[in-house]
């Protein structure tokens, strides 16, 4: 269940769900960019660790890799 209204978002959030959801940014993210078979898009993540981050760039010129999304929780 989503929960709508700034008296359910944490305390810090400046935004609500409904701000979000009516952003060009979220509305953007729900339109594939990138079909089946494309090569993905080149871009740099924070290392786990805290040190420093990673290219998917610099990964791809050293070997095939594969992005698995999912939820662990």
């Amino acid at each position: 269940m989503l929960r709508h209204g700034r008296s359910n978002a944490p305390k810090d959030s400046p935004l609500t769900l409904q701000d979000v959801v009516a952003s060009p940014d979220y509305r953007d993210l729900m339109t594939p960019t990138v079909a089946e078979g494309d090569r993905a898009p080149d871009f740099e993540l924070p290392c786990l660790d805290g040190d420093g981050t990673l290219r998917l760039g610099s990964l791809l010129a050293e070997r095939p890799v594969a992005l698995i999304f999912g939820s662990y929780t």
